[in-house]
């Protein structure tokens, strides 16, 4: 029992040292029947925005995407927090509010295979990102994790990541659903950009250095190539 409680206590420890203050992220991945994406969309897009615009629901919509390349037929969704758990309970309490949402999430239900939902912190040492331009394509680089190497992950993360900061958008880590998954975002002109900035990272002893070490601690990796929704904030 002691060894469990020290155990937690040392993990505790690691995500108040690894995460921004406050706010938390969900990150909702669905997996789209075949050719009902467009479907899928066309439903989400109203009231997905409605949610963002609530008073009742302090959910904000980060960013919504499709996936381009990769798993095909996925959408994910992420929704921000910025008073983190107590605004998920109030965002629980105000979508059972909303008549309309249960219809809607009737509807989407027969659209979808799988769904998944994962709350993630943000790592403390990722840049602020500044979304200064319309238009390109997204990145997200999905990893699971060796139970126990989160800190070391967080470490090795902190020095690679200032050799790319202007193309990275955020980096997340789950707390509910799937543990010991981090998620990192990057954004990309298109694909000749995105090589070309992954090169000339390579280039770099500390990129090098840094991203080599966190091989081992890799149990898997999923790469997708997204595109934004029409409505989706970042985008």
């Amino acid at each position: 029992s002691s060894g469990i409680n020290a155990e937690y206590g040392v993990k505790n420890q690691h995500s108040k040292l690894l995460a921004k203050s406050g706010l938390i992220y969900n990150l909702e991945t669905q997996d789209v029947k075949p050719g009902r994406t467009p479907e899928y969309l066309s439903n989400a897009a109203k009231m997905l925005v409605d949610i963002h615009n609530s008073t009742k629901v302090p959910a904000q919509l980060y960013g919504q995407f499709v996936v381009q390349h990769g798993q095909l037929d996925r959408v994910y969704t992420i929704w921000k927090y910025l008073e983190g758990y107590k605004d998920l309970d109030r965002t629980v309490l105000g979508l059972t509010s909303m008549p309309e949402y249960a219809e809607y999430e009737k509807a989407q239900g027969e659209l979808l295979r799988k769904r998944e939902q994962q709350i993630c912190y943000e790592f403390s040492f990722w840049p602020e990102y500044n979304d200064d331009y319309d238009g390109g394509i997204f990145e997200i680089r999905s990893y699971r994790l060796k139970p126990g190497c989160l800190y070391e992950w967080g470490n090795q993360w902190a020095d690679a990541i200032k050799v790319r900061q202007k193309d990275a958008v955020m980096g997340l880590c789950s707390q509910v659903g799937e543990m010991y998954t981090v998620h990192h975002v990057w954004r990309y002109l298109d694909l000749d950009q995105r090589k070309a900035e992954r090169d000339a990272a390579w280039k770099s002893g500390n990129w090098g250095e840094s991203v080599i070490k966190t091989v081992p601690l890799i149990k898997s990796l999923n790469v997708d190539i997204l595109r934004p929704t029409d409505y989706s904030p970042l985008r």
